[in-house]
């Protein structure tokens, strides 16, 4: 289903792998939409989510957050899964000083803070499964990522709550700024 950019109240902001390590999340991510149904998505850390604002203020703060933080690289803390259709099956990553301070940063610059709480982790699948499913994929998933490195910061406009897969499509990005760069690589004015 695609949406309307503009019907999208919220936005996400997400840290995004480097190239290399991208393609072999990408790759997996892939490969399980393909094996359950559903959709494809950009491999993430959900930093933080808001409200969207008029003018779109929020984009600046994240730029400038990009601008001023260099990329970073965590060690991954296992495959795991959940009920939740967003985590049906992620890598923890553990507590990061960086990712926490980026999550404190956009909440109190935004000019519509959330109370959403960070939990790092990088999704592979967004589908709904049985406990025993889930619980065999975690076992049977080896990214053969000891460390993955983030360089990116992604602004990415999404629904109000996400209930059902119709949700998860159609997600927009609305910028994208390099780490330690106050380049934008992209952008999109609605």
């Amino acid at each position: 289903m695609h949406r309307n950019l503009a019907a999208l109240p919220r936005v996400a902001f997400w840290l995004v792998p480097h190239c290399r390590e991208r393609t072999v999340v990408q790759s997996l991510i892939i490969e399980l939409a393909e094996r359950f149904s559903a959709p494809v998505f950009v491999p993430h850390v959900t930093v933080y989510s808001c409200r969207r604002t008029p003018g779109q203020r929020e984009l600046a703060v994240m730029a400038a957050l990009a601008d001023g933080c260099r990329p970073l690289a965590t060690r991954l803390a296992g495959v795991a899964s959940s009920d939740r259709l967003t985590q049906a099956l992620f890598v923890r990553l553990p507590d990061n000083p960086v990712i926490s301070g980026l999550s404190r940063a956009l909440h109190s610059g935004v000019p519509l803070p959330s109370d959403y709480e960070l939990v790092p982790h990088l999704s592979l699948l967004y589908q709904r499964l049985a406990p025993a499913a889930r619980a065999t994929l975690a076992d049977e998933i080896d990214l053969c990522l000891p460390v993955i490195r983030f360089d990116a910061l992604w602004a990415v406009a999404i629904p109000e709550q996400i209930r059902d897969l119709d949700d998860l499509r159609g997600w927009q990005p609305l910028m994208i700024s390099r780490l330690d760069s106050a380049r934008i690589v992209d952008t999109l004015d609605i």
